[in-house]
């Protein structure tokens, strides 16, 4: 590889380090889901499990969209300095059945969500909604 396709490739891997996304409308196995996000998480870093908390939001917030709705776009993953957001996009407009999943509903995934994240939600979107996470870069040590 010449110097320029390297610092191609290197760009590309730097901008998913940024914001990942994988399209779920095949609804790709949540381990390959997974693996994609974690390589993309742990680009520049050592590969061990800091980043453990945020695949397991990633794949409640998948598998919720898997088992509740039809149509499933998206999931991004946008890293802040301090943050990882984690969305995923559906074609459902309900916003209903996830926010009677707070605390007291008896969802344990959902409230799993809400101990590793800073917090979570819905939001309508364009085409249904997104369900979202917000989790802290610093609950995995040495992360960049």
């Amino acid at each position: 590889m010449d110097f320029d396709q390297e610092l191609a490739h290197l760009t590309d891997r730097l901008a998913a380090a940024a914001e990942t996304t994988v399209a779920l409308d095949d609804r790709p196995d949540l381990r390959q889901v997974r693996s994609v996000v974690a390589e993309a998480l742990t680009f520049g870093a050592c590969s061990d499990d800091r980043y453990g908390g945020v695949l397991l939001v990633i794949d409640e917030l998948v598998g919720n969209a898997y088992q509740h709705t039809t149509a499933v776009h998206e999931l991004r993953v946008t890293r802040t300095a301090e943050n990882l957001l984690i969305e995923v996009s559906d074609a459902d407009p309900d916003l209903t059945s996830v926010r009677a999943c707070r605390p007291g509903s008896g969802r344990y995934g959902l409230r799993l969500v809400g101990q590793l994240s800073l917090d979570w939600g819905v939001r309508a979107a364009r085409e249904g909604k997104m369900v979202w996470a917000l989790v802290p870069i610093k609950m995995f040590p040495a992360a960049l």
